[in-house]
């Protein structure tokens, strides 16, 4: 059952709490995930049974049919960066549907990547936030939905698919006018919802999923909530599904749409996200109060968040694994005849409704013949990606991704070095960035899936800048001068996201390159360069 007690911070903690200086330090931080398993499972609709369509999990190990708060909390592993947060979120698969044949589309690094927001208008943290009870579960979106019904707009779910090409496009459904969604430094196509976070105190009902939980009127605190909502307001979670459509390049033209989801929706409309509560108790209303880290590059484990050894490595979240416990074929290998289940293809744009006549596909396995999850308990002290900037994705540069060589001698950065339109760029080593303002630019010239050492040398060298640098596994930085630093040679060890062997910095540290592989350091506090890459939200 569900606990009503829910802890409301008090105000007065408002008055310890400076206003944040830049407009990228907010209340949010983000989170990364490797999939659990993808299955025909949802036990918030289906409880006890298999769902009607297959599903991308993410989160804690204990991931079944039937699930409570006590279930959540025996998971041995979870794979989702923060080590307490042992939650399970899930999400309808996408295919590629030609010529009668379904196959499943790959997700691509970042896969699923959360966001938690819980600030003001103003940036600072609402300390009338409140952490999820125990035993708290809900909704985002509505899988028969075929057309926009208005619940999806400022004041909605903000459902957005976007084609990350070099035109961008992007829609409420499924967009179109690309032969591929592949720009020069980042690629996929990317799902983005949010879940609502006023409540009204009840549990969840299968049958009206949507009627315990309203979207925010505005920002700040609960009175920002709706009438007969504001029993509590939670954190805002906010997901990104990143997918692959790489192998399916050349395959459609630009007028069509050939995307389906797993619910048998080819319009896109038809999204949702679930999430069911299995945070450790008290440690998301602790990190609420301070871990403001927005944009800034703070790492997750500094103890404004939550701590040394709370977050586990890149290999550990990917380890974290379950055997399916439904009998069926996903198409994950072979493309299929049909989508899995009893998934008719209904267009709209009325609301879709339940086929008949047709048997259920896969059956749920005895638990006792499934494969123990491969458990990942120990924490690492690898950094975590919390860059999150608060636009669009507009435009991204167009030059070739350049050629480095991989060799780490030197510096100990990889690479070592990068061939540039101006010549062979060298690394200069680990630096610290001051943050508060920034060492290297006042902000990340660009951020996003596909960011290596490489390509931001790439980007740096084609406007003109000195230095190139890159933070924290997923920021590309460019200036002229290197402020307010440190060389730290050692300390840079985050994988660049878009490429696992290059090395992009750390929490707060700049793998940085010119074209002699030397820097001048600088006292001076400010400066201004332009942005030109802008991440999703």
């Amino acid at each position: 059952m569900l606990s009503n007690s829910v802890n409301t911070p008090a105000l007065a903690f408002l008055a310890a709490l400076a206003t944040p200086a830049f407009a990228q330090r907010a209340a949010y931080f983000t989170f990364g995930s490797s999939a659990l398993v993808t299955e025909s499972l949802d036990p918030l609709l289906s409880p006890g049974t298999t769902s009607t369509h297959v599903h991308s999990v993410i989160g804690g190990s204990a991931f079944s049919s039937s699930m409570d708060f006590g279930s959540t909390q025996s998971s041995k592993c979870t794979s989702v960066d923060i080590i307490a947060d042992k939650s399970n979120y899930w999400m309808p698969n996408l295919y590629f549907h030609k010529g009668g044949k379904f196959t499943r589309v790959p997700e691509i690094s970042p896969k699923h990547k959360v966001y938690y927001k819980f600030g003001k208008g103003d940036g600072s943290p609402d300390l009338e936030r409140s952490e999820f009870p125990q035993g708290f579960r809900m909704m985002a979106g509505n899988s028969n939905l075929r057309s926009d019904d208005g619940s999806m707009g400022t004041g909605g779910n903000q459902l957005n698919w976007q084609c990350h090409s070099s035109g961008g496009q992007r829609a409420t459904g499924f967009p179109s006018g690309f032969t591929d969604c592949n720009s020069a430094y980042i690629r996929g196509l990317a799902a983005t919802m949010r879940f609502p976070s006023c409540w009204n105190g009840q549990d969840f009902n299968k049958d009206a999923p949507m009627a315990h939980m309203s979207y925010p009127t505005n920002r700040d605190g609960l009175a920002g909530c709706p009438a007969g909502f504001n029993k509590a307001r939670f954190p805002e979670i906010m997901i990104e599904y990143w997918l692959d459509t790489k192998p399916f390049d050349g395959q459609y033209g630009a007028n069509e749409v050939p995307w389906v989801l797993s619910n048998g929706d080819p319009t896109g409309y038809g999204f949702h996200m679930d999430f069911l509560n299995g945070w450790q108790p008290g440690v998301l209303a602790k990190a609420m109060k301070t871990c403001n880290a927005g944009n800034t590059g703070l790492g997750l484990d500094e103890p404004q968040c939550f701590g040394a050894g709370s977050i586990q490595s890149g290999a550990q979240k990917d380890a974290c694994t379950i055997a399916p416990s439904v009998n069926e074929d996903i198409g994950a290998t072979t493309p299929l005849n049909a989508l899995p289940g009893c998934n008719p293809i209904q267009p709209g744009p009325g609301l879709a409704t339940k086929p008949t006549n047709c048997a259920v596909a896969g059956k749920v396995a005895d638990p006792t013949s499934v494969a123990a999850p491969v458990a990942s308990t120990t924490a690492a002290s690898d950094p975590v990606t919390t860059t999150a900037p608060s636009d669009p994705v507009t435009t991204a540069p167009s030059d070739p991704a350049p050629s480095g060589t991989s060799d780490p001698s030197g510096s100990g950065q990889s690479p070592a070095s990068v061939n540039s339109k101006s010549g062979v760029w060298k690394a200069a080593g680990c630096f610290r960035d001051a943050l508060n303002p920034r060492s290297l630019g006042q902000q990340p010239e660009w951020w996003g899936a596909q960011i290596t050492s490489s390509n931001c040398v790439a980007h740096c060298d084609s406007i003109g800048a000195k230095y190139a640098g890159t933070e924290n596994g997923g920021q590309c930085f460019c200036g002229n001068q290197l402020n307010k630093s440190a060389k730290v040679d050692g300390k840079c060890t985050a994988k660049c996201n878009g490429d696992a062997s290059e090395i992009c910095g750390g929490p707060a540290l700049l793998s940085v390159y010119s074209l002699d592989g030397t820097v001048a350091l600088s006292k001076r506090t400010h400066q201004r360069h332009s942005r030109h890459f802008k991440g999703v939200l």
